[in-house]
């Protein structure tokens, strides 16, 4: 059985036109198997309690190796730098505690994004350009050097603008996808193509993906580039104040979003998608505002969207 994501306006769907399987363990059905009812608990279950989700801080934007082995994060704080990247891994089933990335816990630094071949490591900051402190985030990426990483590399002007950057992701052919925007105006998607100097001017993904009306922010793509998972606010046919959508590449335009339905939005806030590379586990952020609770990742077997 082929399964792919594709929805009605506010549920899932296991038959819709044009399906585009982006990987080969969907393709043949091997991603995801039927699982009983208790498994497919609404909105998912807490990922890593006591290890990674911990209760007394928030934790924001996971991504994890190709290997499923270690993961990166951010942490809100109360004090400077008020956001540092972690690093853990996982040992005999269960996740170190997380340690600040060797190339963090100076500036204040969010979003980290493993590249799919694992030897770049994307990350928003406001750390100097030019010996200049910057008063908005832009889009950094450190790259393997040995068994650790080297030092941080600004994506230029191409990417980066006087709006916040936030959020990478990067496919195979090293295509960028993040959001662009201003908090006090709103975010919209865009990508960047990777040219043999830099990158290409960052284009907009058009009114698949992006409202004048709404926020559009943290993609994830997968690495063919054909499937991207997305957070949007405030959505009419949303089912609370932050949910994921879903939204397919075909020839190059991004398909009308859908939501991903009330097996994984709630009332709640969710946000910060993150797909397994088996497809196999859709990861996010879920956060309460009223009365505030400190955020944690949650994790959902992508079958329970089909059900």
């Amino acid at each position: 059985m082929s399964l792919i994501l594709a929805m009605s306006s506010a549920t899932v769907a296991c038959n819709p036109p044009e399906p585009i399987v982006p990987d080969e363990a969907w393709e043949t059905g091997e991603a995801t198997q039927p699982l009983g009812p208790a498994a497919c608990e609404p909105g998912g279950s807490l990922f890593a309690p006591g290890e990674i989700s911990l209760p007394e801080r928030s934790e924001y934007r996971l991504s994890i190796s190709a290997d499923g082995r270690t993961a990166y994060y951010h942490v809100d704080h109360e004090a400077p730098p008020y956001q540092t990247l972690y690093v853990t891994r996982l040992v005999n089933g269960h996740w170190t505690p997380g340690e600040v990335a060797p190339f963090s816990g100076t500036y204040q630094d969010s979003d980290p994004f493993i590249s799919p071949d694992g030897r770049s490591l994307y990350f928003s900051s406001i750390r100097p350009v030019d010996g200049v402190l910057r008063d908005d985030t832009d889009l950094y990426v450190v790259r393997r050097v040995g068994n650790g990483w080297g030092p941080a590399e600004h994506l230029g002007p191409n990417v980066n603008s006087v709006r916040q950057e936030l959020y990478a992701s990067v496919t195979n052919d090293g295509t960028l996808y993040f959001a662009s925007g201003t908090f006090d105006s709103d975010f919209e998607i865009y990508r960047s193509v990777r040219t043999r100097t830099g990158y290409a001017p960052a284009e907009n993904l058009g009114p698949g993906v992006n409202s004048p009306d709404t926020w559009e922010y943290n993609p994830w793509v997968s690495p063919d580039g054909r499937l991207m998972v997305f957070a949007t606010l405030n959505r009419p046919d949303g089912y609370g104040l932050g949910d994921l959508y879903v939204s397919y590449n075909r020839g190059g335009t991004w398909s009308q979003a859908i939501n991903l339905g009330p097996a994984v939005n709630t009332e709640k806030d969710e946000f910060h998608p993150l797909v397994s590379r088996d497809l196999r586990q859709l990861y996010f952020v879920r956060q309460t505002w009223n009365p505030f609770v400190p955020s944690d990742f949650y994790r959902l077997d992508t079958y329970c969207l089909f059900r």
